[in-house]
This record gives structure tokens, C-alpha cells and sequence, in this order.
């Protein structure tokens, strides 16, 4: 993957541990002028059940700015949907 767009790093507590994740926005591998997130929690890079493109099975979503998809990669970490 190329050098991220935006990146933003945090700490999620669970059960008196914290557990740090890492959420950056790459452009969307096939279509110009989107973009998608990848997530990392516990430095452990999260892959995507149903990829995008056969060789970025670590990005999620198709967004219109980079801010919506830094936040939609975010929402996702804090509402343990992975």
C-alpha cells in the first residue's frame, strides 16, 4: 500500500485492557476520487471478508473524501464490528 492520506491512532479499553488500533485512508483501489480505510488493532492489520479488489483484501468502503472514510474506519474500531 501507498503512504496513507490520513491517519489516525487510538486506544479502545476493554474489560481493564487497552487495546491500540491505527486507521488510515488510501484511495480507493479501483475508482478515482474515492477513497477507503484500512484498520490495524493491536498492530494487527484487519482484513476484509469481502475485499475490494483481489489485492487490497485490507481495504474497507468507497468514500468521497478522505474525512468521511477516517471516520467511517473509526466508527467501525469503536463499535467492535470487525
Amino acid at each position: 500500500m501507498n503512504k496513507p492520506i490520513l491517519e489516525k491512532i487510538g486506544t479502545k479499553s476493554e474489560s481493564g485492557t487497552n487495546t491500540p488500533w491505527y486507521v488510515a485512508v488510501h484511495p480507493h483501489p479501483l475508482l478515482k476520487k474515492k477513497y477507503s480505510y484500512s484498520i490495524a488493532i493491536n498492530h494487527v492489520l484487519e482484513r476484509n471478508p469481502a475485499p475490494i479488489a483481489d489485492f487490497d483484501s485490507c481495504l474497507f468502503g468507497c468514500y468521497g473524501t478522505p474525512e468521511q472514510a477516517i471516520d467511517a474506519g473509526v466508527e467501525q474500531v469503536e463499535s467492535d464490528s470487525l
